[in-house]
Parts: structure tokens; C-alpha cells; sequence
């Protein structure tokens, strides 16, 4: 499967190289497009672009590998494995409301928060759930990744999504909030509908042999009990099952196997502890106060509703002095005031939390060790994977920076002036595309700003609305979505596996955009 990743990743970037061949650059400035020659990705870079890559987005690598590493400690205390089977047990005979309420959860953390990648810390831990509550590895990556995706198409105030949107556009947190609302409602049900529906197809297919089984085995009750002296011998052979159920038992033990080895980040390391004998709660305390506190530290306040507590505390602490030296600026030195965190914080938070962790577990400092690098490597190819769906924005970021143009200006350029003024399937098709090409909501509307603004008040919120819509939806579906492809690479599903899955869901998605922004044009 993970060969198969990066055969996909392989693939867009190869599109993107023969396009460069092909495509000229070009620049967008005041209203006007000018036109530049083909600046083609030559055999050097497809070397130099990967390096560079893997280097630009470092910390996408070690925000992955630290979420390995703490859930390497997690596991190694006991208490993951015991709150995992907890919560299991609370919901026997209620797994279908377990897997409703996940899909629910993260769609609407993802689409009030808008930070997905601090939110994949908890993949793991209801991936682990559902895993034990028996559902398969593509419904368990829909109903977590897929739906934190699914809450970037409905966006409310996710500020890494309509907060850009905000900023970039000049507009509110607050424009077309009833229609997100209203695409959250619908968007969440059809997720929620679709992840069923595939859970009941499944059940329907895994019940065809086990009714054949039960069949055949009613037929043969039906003849006639041979001879005394055949009964006789006919007891003391041992009986064997049907073919169809031996296959089907077979072939569910198999599944459960993979399942579980896929899910175990330190499979390799002893528990200290039975998970029956160790405490779950400093464990669920330490984590959910660090969820919590990443959450509001990388959520920025002031730029998303001008909120400006946290920096006025920021700034009150700062000044403390004993005598005439600053002591809190010193100690605190390096840190960002909340709502100006980044992935550096959100490292340091995993890291100081699996430290306390180790620390209440009574952990060796070997053993502390051990867990988390034993989690790093399990993580790393998620985290390698991840950073390489960003090998096109690399080389657009660094085109656009050196003032040359960009292939994508030409193409935006293109299907932007097929209509005068607003038009939805035109900004939707530029918004779609563009987003296999920009990963980052944040560069595809730079990119797009110069003709978004262009459109009148009243269009250029409902634009807004539809390019971080089908921004979201890219997200889903392309190879390039960095999300999409950490979970693609955690789960072990390949892409090709996830297309086939999501593509009917992915289409509804965009009808439904589609429709209620036209909607809104129209009103």
C-alpha cells in the first residue's frame, strides 16, 4: 500500500512536470495578465525538488512523528490499551452510534477550528476504538480523516480556512454564515449516510457465505443416515466445516490481524503495566488538556474576531521585572503570545505531555526512551509521506517569490475569463483544479485574489464561500491534500483504494456546493 502512495504522489508531480513543458508562465497583476515563456521543471529538479520539499516542510515531519512518539508512551503506560477497551465496553451493542458520533466530532471540531493538522493527534486514538469495535480501516479513515476534511468544505469559522478567506478577501468571519451552517447540517448527514450505507453493503457481503454455509449444511441433515456400521465410523471422523464459512472465518481472522498490528504504534515494545491494573484517568486528563490548550493556543483570535485578551496578557507578563530585569521575557523567551502558535508549539505541547505521562506512569528514562522512538518509527513513514504531497507548492512557492510567473496564473487565467463578472462553475472549475496544485488554501486564494476582488460585494462573499468549499473538497479527493495523504499512509489504504470508495460521496459533495451557491446568487 505505502509503495502505492507514492505512486500516486510520483504521479501528480509528473503531471505537473509535463504541464510545465507545455504550459507558459505568466503574471496577474491589476487587472491585467501578462504572458511569459515555458519555464519547464528540468532533470536536475526532479531531484532538487524532492530534497527541497522534504526540507521546506520539515515540521510536517516532526509534528507526525512526535504524534507517534506520544502515542508510543501512551501505549507503553497500559492506560491506552485500558481507556481504548473501556470505551469499547461502554459502547457494546452501540457501535453504530460510536461511529455517528465520530463522524459528527470531527467534522465539527475541523469546521469551527479549521486546524486540521493539530486534530490528527486524535486519529490514532478513535481509529484504536473503532478498530476494537470491529469496523474496517477504509470506514475508520472516512470517519476521522475524511470527516475533518468533510468540516474544511463546510467551514464556519475554521481560521485556516474562512479565516483565511477573511484576511485575504477583506470580508467577515460572519459573511454567508447561515449557508456554512446549512452545508454543515447537509454535508455531515450525507457523510454520515454514505459511511452507513458502505457499513451495510459489507455486512450484506460478509453474511452471503455464512447463509451459503447454513444452507448447505441444512441440505445434508436432509440425507438419509447411511448404515449402522458407516454412522459408526462417520463419528469418530472429525466433522469439517463448509467450505464458505471455513473461508469466511479465515478470511475475518486475517483482517483482524492486519487491523490490529496497523494500529499498535509500539507493538515492538512490552507494556509496563496490565492494561486491567493502571489508572486511565491522569492519561485522558493529560490529553485532553493538551488537545485543548494546542487548540486555543494555534487558533488566532485577534485576526478571526479581534480578539486581543491573549495578547494583552501576553504582553502583561512580558513586562513583569524583579528590580530592573525582565524575568518572565528571559524564561519565557521564544514562545508566542496564544493565537500565534505553530507547529513548534504544538511539538513542544506533544513532547512536555508525554514526558508528564512518562513521569505519572513512573516510566524508566529508558523506557520513556524506548516508547517514543519506538512511535517516531512507526510514524515516519506518515510523516515522510505527508510532507511530500507538498512537492508542487514547493516549486510554486519558490516560482512565485522569484517574480518569474507561474503556470497556474496562465491556467486561472484561462477559465477566469470565460464569463464577465461572477460566475459559479468558472470560479468553482478554477478553485478545483487549483487546489491539486496549492495544498494550502492560503496560496491558491493569493493566487486567485487579484480576480476574486475583482467581482462586486455581494459576489465576492459567495465566491469566497466557494473557493474555500471546493478547496475542501480537493482536499478529499487529490494526492497532493497533505492530510489526505498521512491518513491514506497511517491506515495502510492506498489512494486508488480511497478513490474508489469516495468518489461518489466526493460528487454529491460538489452538486451540493454547486447548488446551494447558485442559490445564493440567485437570491
Amino acid at each position: 500500500m505505502k509503495r502505492n502512495l507514492l505512486k500516486a504522489i510520483g504521479i501528480s508531480f509528473l503531471i505537473f512536470v509535463v504541464l510545465s513543458w507545455i504550459i507558459p508562465v505568466g503574471t496577474y497583476s491589476n487587472g491585467e495578465f501578462t504572458k511569459g515563456s515555458v519555464d519547464a521543471v528540468g532533470l536536475f529538479d526532479l531531484v532538487n525538488v524532492p530534497v527541497s520539499t522534504l526540507l521546506t516542510f520539515a515540521l510536517y515531519i516532526a509534528v507526525f512523528a512526535c504524534i507517534g512518539g506520544l502515542y508510543g508512551v501512551m501505549e507503553k503506560t497500559g492506560a491506552l490499551t485500558s481507556w481504548v477497551e473501556k470505551i469499547n465496553k461502554k459502547f457494546s451493542g452501540k457501535e453504530k452510534g460510536f461511529l455517528i458520533f465520530t463522524i459528527i466530532f470531527f467534522v465539527v471540531l475541523s469546521s469551527v477550528t479549521g486546524l486540521v493538522l493539530p486534530l490528527f493527534v486524535l486519529v490514532p486514538l478513535f481509529a484504536m476504538i473503532l478498530f476494537a469495535m470491529n469496523y474496517d480501516k477504509v470506514t475508520a479513515m472516512a470517519s476521522t480523516v475524511g470527516a475533518m476534511l468533510i468540516g474544511s468544505v463546510c467551514s464556519t469559522y475554521g481560521f485556516n480556512i474562512t479565516g483565511y478567506t477573511k484576511n485575504i478577501l477583506t470580508l467577515d468571519m460572519n459573511n454567508e454564515i447561515w449557508a456554512k451552517v446549512v452545508l454543515l447540517v447537509l454535508l455531515t448527514a450525507a457523510l454520515i449516510f454514505f459511511v452507513l450505507k458502505f457499513q451495510a453493503r459489507k455486512a450484506a457481503k460478509v453474511a452471503a457465505p455464512r447463509k451459503e454455509a447454513k444452507v448447505e449444511k441444512e441440505e445434508k441433515k436432509e440425507v438419509k443416515a447411511p448404515a449402522k456400521k458407516e454412522t459408526s465410523q462417520a463419528k469418530k471422523a472429525p466433522a469439517k466445516k463448509p467450505a464458505a464459512k471455513k473461508q469466511a472465518n479465515k478470511t475475518k481472522k486475517t483482517t483482524t490481524k492486519k487491523t490490529t498490528q496497523n494500529m499498535a504504534v509500539t507493538k515492538d515494545v512490552k507494556k509496563v503495566k496490565d492494561a486491567k491494573s493502571v489508572s486511565i484517568i491522569p492519561l485522558v486528563i493529560i490529553f485532553v488538556l493538551m488537545t485543548v490548550i494546542t487548540m486555543v493556543g494555534m487558533y488566532n483570535w485577534y485576526y478571526a474576531f479581534g480578539i486581543n485578551v491573549f495578547n494583552d496578557i501576553h504582553t502583561s507578563i512580558m513586562s513583569v521585572k524583579i528590580g530592573d530585569f525582565p524575568i518572565f521575557e528571559h524564561l519565557l523567551s521564544g514562545i508566542s503570545q496564544i493565537g500565534y502558535w505553530g507547529n513548534v508549539e504544538f511539538i513542544i505541547m506533544m513532547v512536555f505531555a508525554a514526558v508528564i505521562i512518562a513521569f505519572i506512569y513512573k516510566l524508566k528514562v529508558g523506557q520513556f526512551v524506548e516508547s517514543f522512538i519506538a512511535g517516531v518509527k512507526k510514524m515516519l513513514p506518515t510523516a515522510i509521506y505527508a510532507a511530500l504531497a507538498s512537492l508542487i507548492l514547493t516549486v510554486l512557492y519558490q516560482a512565485s517569490y522569484s517574480g518569474t510567473g507561474t503556470i497556474t496564473d496562465t491556467m486561472f487565467n484561462a477559465t477566469m475569463s470565460m464569463s464577465d463578472g461572477f460566475n459559479v462553475l468558472t470560479t468553482g472549475l478554477t478553485a478545483f483544479y487549483g487546489s491539486f496544485f496549492y495544498n494550502d488554501l492560503y496560496y491558491l486564494l493569493s493566487s486567485m485574489a487579484a480576480y476574486l476582488t475583482s467581482f462586486d460585494a455581494g459576489s465576492l462573499t459567495i465566491a469566497g464561500l466557494l473557493v474555500q468549499s471546493i478547496y475542501g473538497l480537493g482536499m478529499i479527493i487529490f494526492p497532493t491534500s497533505v492530510i489526505l495523504i498521512a491518513g491514506l499512509s497511517y491506515f495502510d489504504v492506498s489512494w486508488k483504494q480511497w478513490f474508489k470508495y469516495i468518489w461518489k460521496f466526493a460528487l454529491a459533495v460538489l452538486l451540493i456546493v454547486l447548488l446551494v451557491c447558485c442559490i445564493l446568487t440567485v437570491m
